[in-house]
Order: C-alpha cells, then structure tokens, then sequence
C-alpha cells in the first residue's frame, strides 16, 4: 500500500518526539536495533539461547505467556492511572501565568526585556530597569561573562571581576545581547535533568536553539525581521517544556495517591502494579501533541510584547491540524507561523539524520513536506545551529 508523503511526516514526526525523550525509543521505532540490543545479541547469553534444548524452550514459553499476561494487566493499570493524572494536569494547561511563573520559572517581565531589546532606543540603562525583577535573568548573564574565554584585563594588567548586572550588560554590548538574552531566557524554560528522560534537556536545547537559528536564518531571505524568527524559534519548544516538567514532578505524588486509594479498595494486587509504573515516554508525547502548541501560545501572549510581535505566529501555529506545507498555504497562515513550521521540520531532519533514523529518500521526501528547498538547505548548512556566535566588546571600548 502506498503511503502519502504527508502520512510519512507524521509517522516521523512522531518518531522525532520519541528522539526527544529517548533516543533509543525511536531507534526501536526506526526498525533499528539498539546498542544494547546488538549487545545481547553478540553475548555468550544470547548464544546459549539459541542452543536451548526443546524442552527449555517450551518452559521459556510458557513463562513469556504469564509475562505477556502480566504486561497486559500492567498496560490497563498505566492507563488507568494516565487517565485519573491527565484530568489533573488539564486544569494547569489553562493558566498560562502558573506555567510561566510555577512551572517554567518565568516571570512575565521577560515581555518587557524583550521589547526593549530590539527597540532603535535600546540602552543598557532600559535594559537593567528592565530586568530588575529577574535576579535569575541577572545571575545568568554574570555566569556567561565569567567564563575563562571572556576574560579580560584593565590597563594594569589586572583581572576585570563582574558582579553587577550593568557590568555585565555593559561588557557584552546591545548588538550581542539581542542574541544572548532571549537564549539565556530559553534556557531557563528547559525542564529539569530526569532520571526517567535522560536526554530531553540536552535533546530539547538542540531543538530550540537550531530552531531560532534556522528561522533567524531564513526570516532574512523571506524578508521577515531576523529577531522575530530568532525569537519564535527559541520561544517555540516553551509549550513541551511546561508540560514535561509538570508531567515528571507531579508524577509520584499522584501514584502514591492512588496506590493508597486503591489499597483502602482492598485490592493489593492492583496496588502492587500502579507500584510498578514510572512516567511513560509515549503518554508524555500524547500530552505534547495534543496540548503543546496551545500551551506555548498563551504563555508567550501572557509576556504581552508589545514590539516582539511573535505571539500571532505562535498562535497560528497552533492551528496547524496537517504537517503539510501546502495545507500550511491554504490555511493563509501569517509568515511567522510558516516560517516556524519550515525551520522546525528542518531541524527535525537535521536532528535524525545525525543520530542515523533517516534513509536519504525518507529526508528528500520529509523536507520537501516542509517546503524546504535546495537553496534553503545549503543556505541552511552554512549556519551554526548548535552554538552561539556571542561577539564580547573590547574592554576598554563605549556603550
């Protein structure tokens, strides 16, 4: 049966958000093996497998049934339990103040920050009044200067030590922090380090900083201003970072709920498989497929910019309902929502063809779902997409 390029968008979409949470998932999902897979494989333990005698295998049989068994009634009570924990989360995915503070830890004068940023009357001045209520903000930017690459000496040949805010703003200049700042600010947004999603930090900042680079890149070929594609890319993962945080540090706390609440129902045995469970890959992705555009659209509305217009890309964003670029086009999309759906299939592609979970046809097929062109992609190719090119004034040079 043939398979429609945009039916094979979406079966890769989703095996780009399994790479987001664990790379070994879509590995699985790709039809590969695992290295640890290969491992077992290639073991003496796997060898002697293969030479079980008839009736060793018919006993192992008959334990992978009652195993198979077990899983299934795992199965029903995970779902059980997702269904009780999601009606919980729903009620948090409404206040996008309580995520932007509680959950991403950030305070909405960011939107103030921002739009005096990228003003013509920018100064560090406005910009330190501006940031006085994120001492997080402050800390920061003073930790990226420290680094031992930015040191600097003053005319006797001593140290120059940061410690204030306006030194720190002072020193990079406004040029490079209308790049630094909105990253420092996307930082925060990711979620914590957890043991259950060993790779989403790491695979998360990938993601937003390739996206900002990417659409800032191609924001100045569509004639769109570059810190507003710089900004909805950085900006555009904020929805996927609420919800795993949420997801993951609620998550015992509403087990051991239910486990007590299931045990004063006198039924041990359910008790002893909701014990079992831990946050679960595939419901987490379910939660940021269904909920994670909308999410990230009413933070960002929440900041109010004024002049950092990205808040209409977001929210058209959101109303994507096929991963096609030509649905894309008839749904007359503003720039900034198209411009993000482009960069991010981008860097979806970029991100699995760099850890081997794209064929070249399946690549060729994928961007050209996403409206990337051939010119796009060289152009593409020239950029950083995984650092930032963050040029520090002079020491001895004026704001």
């Amino acid at each position: 049966m043939k398979v429609s390029v945009s039916q094979l968008a979406r079966t890769i979409n989703s095996r780009f958000e399994h790479l987001l949470a664990d790379l070994d998932e879509a590995i699985i999902l790709s039809g590969q093996k695992t290295a640890h897979m290969k491992m077992l494989e290639d073991s003496e333990q796997a060898e002697a497998r293969r030479e079980l005698l008839l009736v060793e295998e018919v006993a192992n049989k008959a334990r992978e049934e009652k195993a198979d068994i077990t899983k299934g009634h795992l199965k029903q009570a995970e779902a059980e339990f997702h269904q009780s924990y999601i009606t919980d989360l729903r009620k948090h995915f409404e206040d996008p103040e309580f995520l932007l503070n509680e959950v991403l830890g950030i305070h909405p004068s960011v939107g103030r920050v921002l739009d005096v940023l990228y003003t013509e009357a920018c100064s560090i001045s406005r910009l330190e009044s501006a940031m006085e209520e994120l001492d997080w903000l402050s800390a920061s930017l003073i930790k990226f200067v420290r680094q031992p690459k930015y040191r600097r000496v003053d005319s006797t040949g001593s140290p120059i030590v940061i410690n204030t805010t306006r030194g720190a703003l002072s020193f990079v200049g406004i040029e490079s922090l209308r790049i630094l700042l909105p990253a420092l600010i996307a930082k925060r947004s990711l979620p914590p380090k957890a043991q259950q999603f060993p790779q989403l930090v790491k695979h998360m900042w990938e993601y937003s900083l390739g996206s900002g680079k990417a659409c800032q890149a191609v924001a100045e070929k569509e004639g769109i201003k570059w810190y507003l594609g710089y900004n909805i890319g950085l900006m555009s993962s904020w929805g996927r970072s609420a919800i795993a945080k949420l997801y993951v540090k609620h998550f015992d706390h509403h087990l051991q709920k239910m486990i007590v609440e299931t045990r004063k129902k006198n039924n041990p045995n359910k008790a002893k498989l909701l014990a079992e469970l831990k946050p679960s890959t595939k419901y987490l992705i379910a939660l940021w497929k269904k909920h994670a555009s909308h999410v990230n659209s009413d933070m960002v509305a929440h900041l109010k910019c004024r002049w950092l217009t990205v808040g209409i890309g977001l929210e058209d964003y959101a109303r994507i309902k096929e991963i096609s670029i030509k649905s894309v086009d008839e749904a007359k999309l503003h720039p900034l929502a198209r411009l993000l759906f482009q960069c991010q299939g981008y860097m979806q592609f970029k991100m699995m063809k760099n850890n081997g979970l794209l064929s070249k046809n399946a690549s060729m097929l994928y961007l050209r779902n996403f409206g990337i062109k051939s010119e796009d992609v060289v152009l593409l190719t020239k950029v950083n997409l995984t650092g930032l090119e963050i040029k520090i004034k002079e020491a001895d040079s004026k704001e």
